[in-house]
């Protein structure tokens, strides 16, 4: 079950310090992101996870729809890492934003 909604992220992170990463290339990063996300593509992340992860600690990793961070997820627990999974991705957040509006 290691997946949450976008929005229980959100209310999530409002009181809790979380390791929250964006799996997007870095031009849709830079193009608008969660707050407090660090962006790390999902190609580098797949081939040097050891580069930017510990496995004591706890991941929540998205990409735009949940669709590759599902994928990575399921590659990354593999090899020891605990993610938890954004499933409905950064899309959530962008119609999150626009029905504050």
């Amino acid at each position: 079950m290691k997946e949450m909604t976008m929005q229980e992220l959100l209310l999530l992170s409002e009181n809790t310090i979380l390791n929250i990463i964006d799996i997007r290339e870095h031009y849709l990063y830079e193009r608008g992101s969660i707050p407090g996300a660090k962006n790390i593509p999902f190609r580098i992340l797949r081939t040097m996870p050891e580069k930017y992860l510990l496995k004591e600690e706890v991941y929540y990793i998205f990409c735009e729809n949940g669709f590759m961070s599902s994928r990575l997820k399921s590659i990354l627990e593999k090899e020891g890492y605990q993610i938890m999974n954004v499933k409905d991705g950064y899309e959530a957040f962008e119609r999150m934003k626009k029905m504050l509006k």
